[in-house]
This record gives C-alpha cells, structure tokens and sequence, in this order.
C-alpha cells in the first residue's frame, strides 16, 4: 500500500468532511449534490484510483459525469475547481500525517499524478466527439487559460506554440504579447533543459510521463525560479497518436519550504537522540529496531549499524527474559496500548559482553505513516542500585551498633550501681563511726570522695536514662500536651517557689506520642530554664504549641494544618553563643564550671534522642543575656514508620 493510500484510510472521515466544506465554501455546486454522487463519488474515485494505482477509477469518474451532464463544449470550471479543493486537502492530511522527508515526497508526488490523472480524464470525456448537430470541438485552452500553474504546450521538435496566462508571467511576457521564435531550451537554465531532453524527453516517449524539478528563466529579467515539473504527451483523440508534448510547472518555493522544515526537524530529532544521556531505542511496527541512539551504543556496547533490523529481545535482554519482552513488544504493538506505556519499570538487560545489568525501562508508542512505533527510554540504575545496597547495609551495621552501645550504656551503668553504692555506703560509715578520729585532712578527703560518687550516681543515672529512650520505648496513644507541662510545673513546684520563678503554659495540641518520654522532655527543657537563670531577674518560662506545616511531609494525606506540632519552650536565662547551640545538645557537654551551675550535660542529650525517636526535631536560637527558646517539631500522628 502506497504512503498516499495509508493516509487516505487513516484519516478518511477527516479528508471526506474537508472536501465537502471546501468545495461549499468555493461555490461548486457542480459537486454538491448529484445524480452521479458529486463531492462524495469524487473522493470515492479518487480513493479507489491510488489504491489500484491505474486509471479505471478515474475514467467511470469521468464517463458518469459525462453521461449526467450530456456532452459540453467546455469544461465546467466548477468540476475542476473541485479537484483543486480535493488536492488542497489531501495535501494538507498528507503534510501532517507523514513524518519522514522521503514517504512525504512521494505521497505527494503520487497525489500530484492522480489529480493529473482525474484531470486529463475528465478532459477526454469533455472533449469527446460531440453528438450529431454539434461539429465544434472543445477548446484545450478554456481549462488551461484559468490555471493557476505553467501550462505550455510544445511541438515534438520542442517548439512551444501554447503559453497560458500563469506561463506568461513567469517568463516575463505579457497576455497578448505573441510568443518568441525560440525553443523551450531558452525557458530554463542550460543544465534544467539538459535534463529535460536528457531525461524527461526519453521518459515521456517511453511511458507517457516524467515529473522531475526545473529552473524556469524569466526572458525579461533572467531571474532563475524553481519550479516542479510534469511532462506528458498529448494524444490526438481519433488516431490515439502523439500530437505535442504539455507541460506543467508549479512554483517550488512551498516544497522547499516543506523540504527545509523537514530536515530542520530531522536535525533537530537526531540531535537530541544523539546529544541524549540515556539509551533511546525505536522499534517499528514489524518489532525490529529502526535507531539506537550513541547512549545505547555506550551502554549496550553494540554498534549501532550491527543492531538496526534486529529484534530488542535478541540483543537488548537476557536469553532467560528475552521470550516474556518478545512477546509484550509484540502484544502493545498489535493493540496500540499496554499496562507497562508510560510507566518506569525495573528490568534486567544484558551488555554485548554478556553482563547483565539492572535498568528502568519505559515505553511509548506513537503513530508512523499510519503505523505503529514503539520507543524504548533506558537508564541504567546498576550504579544506583549498588549504591542503594551499600547504604543498606551501612544503616544496618549503623543500626546494629547503636544497638549495641545502647546496650552497653545500659549494662555498664546499671553494673557500675553496685560499686558506686559500696563506695558510698563505706563512706558514710568512715564519715560517722570514724569521723572523730580523722584529722581535718582526713576527713576533707571522705568529703571529696562523697561528693565525687555522687556525681558519679549523677552521670549514671543520667545514661541510665539516655539509654532508655530507645531501650524502655512505650507504644504511641494520644497525648495532651498541656495536661503533662502542667503535671511538670507541679512536680517543679517546690524548687520554682524557692528561688521565686514562674512557668506560663498555653494551649497545647494533643498528638500520638510516647506519654512518659513526652513528660522527660518538657522536664528538661523546664529545668534547664529554671537552671540557667539570672541573677538579677527572676526566671520566667513560657511553654507554648500548635499545629503547623510539617514541610517534610508535603505527600501526606494529612490535612496542611494538622501535619506536625511545634512546641516552644522560651526562658529569659542567661542565654549561650550562637557557636555552641550545636554543641549544648552533646552528651556530657557542659558550657559552664561545675561549681557555677550543677548537673551532668545529658539533660538536653536526652531532649535530642526522644524527640528523634519521634520523627521530630528540636532547635535552639538565644543570645547571651537574653534567654533561649527552644523549638520543638513533632509529627502530629507519630513518627512515619509507626504510622505505616
């Protein structure tokens, strides 16, 4: 099937409904409604005509309208007004439809030769011997005077004698003005007529026509333009010998514009193909390949002319996989849709060595010349994917050792209770039993002894309960937040009196969270707060909260509002530098000598640990002498994993 017939039945509802607007819009009623079918036994023809590839369509065409309108003098102008329309949107569906310089080309030179066709055809029958009463013959030059293209009319020794009013403006010579004593070789440029008697001439003696392109020459100015040109001879009608030779000619300029704007897009297509990252791959609709970008060529390591022909199962995959992807190729080819088009999906494919590697695959397909073309985009993930499984197992050596110093941590604290208590217990005894016998050296010594085991109970205690946060985990259950700063405040309540402080506590949400590390972490904020005062002004703590925008949980079926939890803990303390906000939360990191202000530094270590455990984070901004807020970002309903 010709690429003018594929076009043709792809789009002929399309073709046939342009066809009848544009011939109602030019006014030919000619063609609008008649006996023999008017527009629609035209398209009819015309279709029946490039699918056989002969004449037989055109000329019952003919003989019908011959026969509806009974024999004329002329032809009607309105017949053949129609079969510009008709070759007017052909062209454009052709233009559109086709994608390669090449089929274009000849669908419309195929186009062009069966307008021709249905034109001489129609002619013939019009110029027919007239019935008895009527000796005169038609005029050919009534048609061609009013054609839009050259139409010239040479003897065999090729000598024009007939130049319509289109010819004559292209040569420079005015409608009455007579023709000059030349030959057609004065009409084009020397290598234009070369080829005409060359080529054109022989090819027109042996089949009856040659089209070919030609440079026409303006005799007035010498102005060379490009033109399309079809030659044929012309029969005499009684003896069915030749006669003259006609020829055609139709500006190229249109073409050249077609032709130029086809390659710019083929430059442009195999430019991205070849300036591409990743393997592109296309395959036709037989199922073989038809490109195979430099990437593919890179990645696969086949060359690309030893690829081109050849099946994707047979050189893209495994022998193992290669019959399940033959098939699905095959299947989406055939149904023009598929599960897997437009989708990425993970595959096994295999190098020209043999080495299989892991890559993500994803298909389209589209339409060529009316067929189907399925396009292959390949990225090769194996690097990705070694990646992915380093890091796997890094997180879960990470993961394991964690485990383990927590652990430790436990263990080593809980074993160290024992001794520390023998040492404090053996203290106190040598402190009371034998108090009196020690000098003040003596008993300087218990005294330090005693207050180094108590910080030593301190630390301990400290790691006791660092360890526990991930050791001693409870389950999630709602939790109101304000209900546990204000039980915090309480169990606070003796020490704020002491030294003359107050706690302010908002309305705070309610969220999934572990109820007992909740109440650790506001303790230790709160504390920290009323720990690190002034001296001049009494401590003043604010604890505040609502629902925000968790920004890392944009994805989240979650309302907006409700996504996370920001909880604020601000104190007008003595403040830190902005150099050690990172280091405050460290374990055992004091920023201050020990007689200044007691603890361990595992108070906001802790802070840290049970507000990741959360899937949250915790931040702090002061300044020295103006107080720390601490801002606390908790997920609404827990950490993403115990939601899952």
């Amino acid at each position: 099937m010709s690429e003018l017939s594929e076009v043709l039945d792809a789009h002929r509802e399309a073709i046939r409904g342009g066809l009848f607007e544009r011939i109602a819009q030019a006014g030919c009623s000619a063609l609008v409604e008649t006996a023999s079918g008017g527009a629609a036994a035209l398209f009819e023809a015309f279709c029946d005509c490039c699918r056989s590839d002969d004449a037989a369509a055109a000329k019952q065409w003919a003989d019908e309208r011959s026969r509806e309108t009974g024999w004329q003098e002329e032809p009607d102008a309105e017949v053949l007004l129609g079969l510009h329309c008709l070759e007017q949107v052909v062209r454009l569906h052709a233009v559109t439809a086709v994608g390669r310089k090449k089929s274009l080309l000849a669908a419309l030179s195929q186009l062009g030769e069966t307008v021709d066709l249905f034109h001489r055809c129609y002619l013939e029958t019009v110029a027919a011997e007239p019935p008895e009463g009527l000796q005169s013959l038609p005029d050919f030059t009534t048609f061609a005077a009013g054609a839009r293209d050259f139409t010239c009319l040479a003897t065999v020794q090729g000598k024009p004698f007939y130049l319509n009013r289109a010819g004559r403006r292209l040569i420079g010579l005015g409608e009455d003005e007579p023709l000059p004593d030349a030959t057609l070789h004065d009409y084009y440029a020397d290598e234009s007529w070369e080829e005409l008697r060359d080529v054109g001439v022989p090819a027109v003696n042996r089949t009856g026509r040659w089209e070919g392109r030609s440079r026409l020459r303006n005799l007035q100015s010498g102005e060379l333009l490009d033109v399309l040109t079809s030659m044929f001879r012309v029969k005499d009608i009684a003896s069915g010998k030749p006669t003259c030779l006609a020829i055609i000619h139709r500006d190229a300029a249109p073409w050249n514009r077609l032709e130029q704007d086809l390659a710019e897009s083929q430059a442009r297509k195999h430019a991205i193909l070849e300036s591409a990252l990743d393997p592109i791959i296309t395959i036709d609709h037989r199922g073989v390949i038809t490109e195979f970008n430099r990437a593919a060529e890179q990645i696969f390591g086949h060359p690309r002319e030893k690829v081109l022909g050849t099946e994707p199962s047979e050189v893209l995959f495994p022998p193992s996989k290669s019959a399940g992807h033959h098939d699905r190729i095959d299947r989406y080819l055939r149904a023009g849709k598929g599960s897997m088009l437009g989708k990425r999906a993970e595959v096994t494919a295999v190098r020209a060595n043999g080495e299989t590697f892991s890559a993500e695959l994803a298909m389209t397909i589209s339409q060529e010349h009316g067929a189907p073309v399925m396009t292959f985009f390949v990225r090769d993930i194996s690097e990705r994917k070694k990646a992915e499984q380093e890091q796997a197992r890094y997180a879960a050596e990470l993961r394991r050792s964690n485990e383990e110093l927590e652990q430790f941590a436990y263990v080593a604290s809980h074993d160290l209770q024992e001794p520390l208590r023998k040492i404090r217990t053996f203290g106190d005894r040598l402190e009371i039993k034998c108090g009196d016998q020690l000098d003040e050296t003596g008993r300087d010594c218990v005294e330090r002894m005693q207050m180094a085991a108590g910080r030593m109970q301190g630390l301990i205690d400290g790691l006791l309960t660092l360890s526990r946060v991930t050791t001693k985990q409870q389950n999630f259950e709602p939790v109101d937040l304000t209900e546990v700063a204000h039980e915090v405040v309480s169990d606070l309540e003796v020490q704020i009196e002491q030294i003359g402080g107050r706690v302010e506590v908002g309305k705070l949400p309610t969220i999934q969270a572990d109820a007992l590390q909740i109440r650790q972490l506001l303790q230790n904020l709160i504390g920290n707060g009323l720990k690190f005062r002034r001296t001049d002004e009494p401590p003043l703590i604010k604890v505040d909260g609502r629902f925000v925008p968790d920004r890392r949980r944009r994805r989240s079926a979650a309302p907006a509002a409700e996504e996370a939890c920001r909880i604020l803990v601000e104190d007008n303390g003595i403040g830190v530098e902005e150099r050690h906000l990172e280091r405050i939360f460290g374990v055992f990191q004091r920023l201050h000598p020990r007689g200044v202000y007691e603890g361990t530094g595992i108070g906001l270590a802790i802070c840290r640990r049970i507000v990741q455990r959360h899937g949250g984070s915790i931040t702090a901004r002061c300044a020295p002498g103006h107080g720390t807020t601490f801002e606390v970002v908790l997920p609404a309903s827990g950490p993403q994993k115990t939601r899952s």
